[in-house]
Order: C-alpha cells, then sequence, then structure tokens
C-alpha cells in the first residue's frame, strides 16, 4: 500500500484539498450543521479508502513489482496491463539479446577451434623444416602464406564487431583494387598454377572504403584459386554500364544444394567437406561486409563448371 500511496499521494492530496475547499465555502456561507458536514466527510474518507484500496488490489502485481523488483502475474488492473505488456516486451528483448550474445560467443568459440586446426597443419610442416638440414624457400613461403592467410582471416572475423571504427570512405579506381588483389596472391596462383585474366581494361570509380574492398576481394580470389583446376584461369572483368565486377572460375563449382546457403557462417558445403580446408568463413566475410559496404552479391555456380561471382556498386 506504501508504494500506492507514493505514487498517488499528489492525487490524493489535490482530492483532500478539494474536499476542504468545498466544506469551507459551505461553512463561510453560514452553514453549522457539524453531524451533516461530519457525516459527509466520513462518506467520502470511506469512499475515497474503498476506491483507492480496489485499484490497489486490482494492480498489485504492479505494486509489488515497485516495491521488490520482481515480477507476478495474478491482476488484471489497467496499470498492470500496461506495465506487464511493457515489462514481457522488455523481456524478450532482453531475451533476444541474450540468445544474440550467446550465438555470438558461440560462433567466436567454434571459429578458434577450427581456426586453431588449421593453423596447425602449416606450423607442424614449418617446424619439419626446421628439422631438415635443407630448406625449400619456395615451400617455406607457401607455408607462411597459409599462416598469413588464416591470421588476416581471424583479425577480419574479429575487426567485423567494430567495423563502423575502422571506416573510411573514399573514391577509389576499382581497376586499381582489383590489380592489388591479384597481386596479393601472386604466389598463390603460381603455387597452384591457376593463371588470372584481365579480361578488359574498363574501369570505373566507386565510393567505398579501400581496405575493406581489399579484404572483400582477397576472400572471392583465395576462394576461386582454392577450387580452381590446375591450367585453369580466374577472370576479372569491370562492367562500366552496370557498374559491376565478375569474377569467375573454371573450378569444380558448387552443388545445387549448397547454393542457398554457401554464405552462413561456418558452412562449408560438399566441397569444404572433401578438401577439408574449409573454415565456412570466407563468403561469410564477403557477404556481411557487401552489405557494410552497400554492395550487391550474387553468386552463380554449377558443379564441374565453375563459380561466377557479381558484385554490383551502387555508389
Amino acid at each position: 500500500m506504501r508504494e500506492y500511496v507514493k505514487l498517488h499521494i499528489a492525487r490524493i492530496l489535490i482530492t483532500v484539498l478539494a474536499i476542504s475547499l468545498f466544506v469551507l465555502v459551505i461553512w463561510l456561507d453560514g452553514y453549522r450543521n457539524y453531524l451533516v458536514i461530519g457525516y459527509g466527510l466520513l462518506l467520502f474518507c470511506l469512499l475515497l479508502l474503498f476506491v483507492s484500496l480496489a485499484e490497489y488490489l486490482s494492480n498489485a502485481a504492479f505494486y509489488h513489482y515497485l516495491k521488490s523488483g520482481k515480477a507476478v502475474r495474478g491482476s488484471n488492473g489497467s496499470l498492470s496491463k500496461k506495465w506487464r505488456k511493457q515489462f514481457d516486451a522488455r523481456e524478450q528483448q532482453m531475451q533476444e539479446k541474450l540468445t544474440e550474445l550467446n550465438q555470438h560467443h558461440q560462433n567466436h568459440i567454434r571459429f578458434m577451434n577450427i581456426w586453431v586446426h588449421q593453423m596447425k597443419t602449416p606450423v607442424s610442416v614449418l617446424a619439419l623444416m626446421a628439422e631438415s638440414e635443407e630448406v625449400d624457400s619456395y615451400d617455406l613461403l607457401a607455408e607462411t602464406d597459409r599462416l598469413k592467410s588464416g591470421l588476416a582471416t581471424a583479425l577480419n572475423f574479429v575487426r567485423l564487431e567494430d567495423f563502423t571504427e575502422d571506416f573510411v570512405i573514399e573514391s577509389v579506381s576499382l581497376l586499381e583494387v582489383v590489380k592489388h588483389g591479384i597481386g596479393e596472391q601472386k604466389r598463390n596462383f603460381i603455387r597452384s598454377e591457376v593463371y588470372p585474366k584481365l579480361l578488359s581494361d574498363a574501369d570505373i570509380t566507386v565510393t567505398t572504403d579501400k581496405k575493406w574492398l581489399g579484404i572483400l576481394l582477397f576472400q572471392l580470389i583465395s576462394n576461386a584459386i582454392k577450387y580452381s583446376k590446375p591450367e585453369s584461369k580466374v577472370c576479372f572483368e569491370i562492367d562500366p554500364f552496370s557498374r559491376s565486377l565478375t569474377i569467375s572460375d573454371e573450378g569444380c563449382g558448387i552443388a545445387e544444394a549448397d547454393l542457398p546457403r554457401v554464405f552462413r557462417p561456418f558452412y562449408t558445403g560438399q566441397n569444404g567437406r572433401q578438401t577439408g580446408e574449409a573454415t565456412g568463413i570466407g563468403l561469410y566475410l564477403v557477404e556481411t561486409i557487401s552489405k557494410q559496404l552497400d554492395i550487391d552479391i550474387a553468386l552463380v555456380s554449377k558443379e564441374n563448371l565453375g563459380t561466377t561471382v557479381t558484385l554490383t556498386f551502387r555508389t
């Protein structure tokens, strides 16, 4: 009841003041029947008490929450209904947030488990090289490239959380970014006997974050090389009219059943299970970055024929 009084003290005082003024007016007008005035005041007090008690009981859940901070059910007053609706909505939001945070935490744990497992291979190879008398510099660079690629993927996965804190918009040449991306993967192309081919010298200027666009292209080019056949090509073509970039490979392609799920985190699909080197993070990073950069992405693939990814720039 104390919570009710605290909440409605202003209304109670105003009501009491109004009745007091009414009695005062009657008194000043010359009416001196104390019994009638007292009886009227008693009726008013009883009525006020009854109304207050009824309102309190009908909203007991609300006042209990104010007192103890614990939510209970069982009353159907307007205040309780309104409070319960808001409380349930807030509780649902908190539950959704907790579920999201838990899923986020589980994704990090899962990624780290996969990543650490995959990093064991190049580390073991490097350890064997160190123990041997002869070290082949080509093989050494190949393993260090695998380590660098894995570290870059892990770092970019973490950076996605603070994307807006590491975001710089500028006008850049798309052809220049593509050439730089191909250059970054030069040893990977040579080692896999896959050849990059620019189908034209067309270029467009795009308004974007150059670093994140480079990360997006790095993932797409890495995937194109990884799943391409030796002696095949990865083709790059910029279309100034549609403001798009197309990256096509002649690799193993993607199974039709896997296509709807390729952008999901940790989904490796049939190809990933066969190679055993996929983390299921590459295309997830690609889609997430493309959304942040306002780039439309489309992926078309046929088994044993290859995969084509088209990036369409809105700005």
